[in-house]
């Protein structure tokens, strides 16, 4: 199908011709929703590898789930409720690994960043951690509602969760979030 023909296509369409195995149909379903998965992984894993292999695995499952959609919520919708599922699953099966982004990395690797940026890892690093302590559904709540910037009902429609739950989960999140990084405040290292 010609370029110009399947970018004028609704996403639903798109979806459906990605179902008959139209590759161009789902190249531009990756074109138009890429940079809200990798926004999404990133937010959640906090690591530039790890989002990038998250969002080609969300974009699998949306290729190989393409027959799966039935329209009973916006395509928006059900991409995030699979990416959703995709993070989570990423935080019960990674295995611990050191930080490629870390302070030590850099300085093993022979360079070592000004001051200010060694901070700003450090922090960065130190609010990783924090993220990483949260229970999942904690966490996904808060990465999708700070991060995403998405309203209450958005998130219980992607959590299928209702709104009064991701009121919940979000409290909690910040409630154990501050607990975590008490401490820290009061050290002084972050």
């Amino acid at each position: 199908m010609e370029k110009k023909v399947i970018a004028e296509k609704s996403d639903p369409e798109l979806l459906a011709l990605t179902a008959a195995g139209d590759r161009g149909a789902f190249s531009e379903l990756v074109r138009r929703h890429q940079g809200k998965v990798l926004k999404l992984a990133y937010g959640f894993t906090r690591d530039r590898q790890d989002c990038e292999e998250l969002a080609q695995e969300i974009f699998f499952k949306a290729w190989r789930h393409a027959g799966s959609f039935r329209g009973e919520a916006a395509f928006s919708t059900w991409l995030y409720r699979l990416a959703v599922n995709c993070c989570l699953n990423h935080r019960q099966g990674r295995k611990a690994r050191p930080d490629p982004q870390s302070l030590a990395g850099d300085l093993l690797a022979g360079t070592r960043p000004a001051a200010d940026e060694m901070i700003a890892a450090e922090r960065e690093a130190q609010l990783k951690k924090a993220l990483d302590a949260l229970p999942a559904r904690q966490k996904m709540a808060l990465v999708l509602a700070s991060f995403e910037e998405r309203s209450y009902e958005e998130i219980a429609a992607v959590m299928e969760a209702s709104v009064p739950a991701v009121e919940s989960l979000l409290f909690r999140a910040r409630k154990n979030l501050a607990a975590i990084l008490r401490p820290l405040k009061k050290k002084g290292e972050i």
